[in-house]
C-alpha cells in the first residue's frame, strides 16, 4: 500500500483563522502512531460587511493551492460559527424526521426566522437520553462542499469543535459528573454531563483573567444543574493560543476541582508548547 494513501487532511475553520494539517494515519500496534506531514496555519481579519465566515472559506482555499494534494478531508468548525441546543429525551425510537421537527421549533423558539437559513443536525450522545442539535449557516456548509470538490478533496466530515473534542473525550465520562471546557479564540464554552447525558451548554465572552472568570462560570453552571455539592472532573481542552495554554496550566494548578488535560490522539510531529494553532483542526483526528 502506498504511505500517502493514508494521508488525510485535518482542517479547522473559524472567524479569525484556519488551519490545515496533512496527517498520515497510523496502523497496526500503538507503535504506528500518527504523524503530521505538513501543516499550514494563517490568521487574518474579515470585513466588516462579510458574513463571519467568508473571508475564512476564502483564506482555506489559498491553504489547499498551497497544498496541492487532493487528499480527504474533514473539517472543524469553531463553536463561533455553530449554535447548540440540548433536546430533552424524546420517546424511545422515535422517528429522525420527528426529533429534527423537536430540535428545529427550539432553535426556532430562540432564534426566530434565521433558523430558515441554517442546517440543523441531531447527534445522540453515546449510552444517553439527551440529543446535542447543531445548527450552522447553509450557505457556508454549501461553500465548504464546493471548495473540497473544487481541489479534489473528498469530504469526509464537517464536525463543530465542541462535538469533535468531545467524541475523543466520552469513554472516558462514565456516572461522576464531568464538565468539558474548551477556550477558543476569545470565548469559553462550558458543558456539563453526567451518566453520558448532556445537562447545559454555555459560553462566555473569555477576558484576560479566564481562569478566574472559568472557577466562577463553572460554579454558576453546577450550582444550576444542582450539583453545588457534588466533585466534578474538569477537562480541559487544549488551547489553541500559546497565551492560554499558559492561562491553562495556571488554572489546573490552582483550580478546586480536579481538573484533567482532555485526551488527545498520539501522533508524531505535535507539540503542544508550539502547535496550538492546529490543536481545533486535530481534534478530528482518531
Amino acid at each position: 500500500m502506498s504511505l500517502s494513501l493514508l494521508d488525510n487532511y485535518m482542517a479547522s475553520v473559524s472567524p479569525a483563522a484556519v488551519a490545515l494539517v496533512r496527517l498520515r494515519r497510523g496502523f497496526g500496534s500503538k507503535i504506528f502512531a500518527s504523524k503530521i506531514m505538513d501543516k499550514w496555519h494563517t490568521q487574518f481579519t474579515g470585513a466588516a460587511n462579510d458574513t463571519p465566515w467568508s473571508t475564512a472559506v476564502s483564506a482555506l482555499e489559498k491553504l489547499l493551492q498551497k497544498s496541492a494534494a487532493g487528499l480527504p478531508i474533514s473539517i472543524v468548525l469553531s463553536n463561533q460559527l455553530v449554535r447548540y441546543k440540548i433536546i430533552p429525551a424524546l420517546p424511545p425510537f422515535s422517528a429522525a424526521d420527528k426529533v429534527l421537527a423537536v430540535a428545529r421549533h427550539g432553535f426556532r423558539e430562540t432564534y426566530g426566522d434565521m433558523v430558515d437559513d441554517w442546517t440543523i443536525r441531531v447527534n445522540p450522545v453515546p449510552h444517553g437520553d439527551s440529543v446535542i442539535a447543531s445548527a450552522v449557516d447553509s450557505a457556508l456548509l454549501a461553500a465548504l462542499e464546493a471548495l473540497t470538490l473544487k481541489y479534489g478533496c473528498k469530504l469526509k466530515s464537517i464536525q463543530p469543535f465542541l462535538m469533535s473534542g468531545f467524541n475523543q473525550l466520552h469513554r472516558r465520562i462514565k456516572t461522576l459528573p464531568a464538565c468539558y471546557v474548551q477556550i477558543e479564540n476569545g470565548r469559553l464554552y462550558v458543558a456539563l454531563i453526567r451518566d453520558g447525558a448532556w445537562h447545559s451548554i454555555t459560553g462566555s465572552v473569555a477576558g484576560p483573567d479566564w481562569p478566574q472568570q472559568l472557577s466562577a462560570l463553572i460554579a454558576r453552571e453546577m450550582l444550576l444543574a444542582g450539583w453545588q455539592h457534588e466533585q466534578a472532573i474538569i477537562y480541559l481542552a487544549p488551547a489553541n493560543s500559546a497565551e492560554d495554554s499558559r492561562s491553562s496550566a495556571a488554572f489546573m494548578q490552582s483550580s478546586v476541582w480536579k481538573t484533567l488535560p482532555a485526551p488527545q490522539p498520539a501522533m508524531t510531529g505535535y507539540a503542544v508548547a508550539s502547535d496550538q494553532a492546529y490543536a481545533m483542526a486535530l481534534s478530528v483526528a482518531r
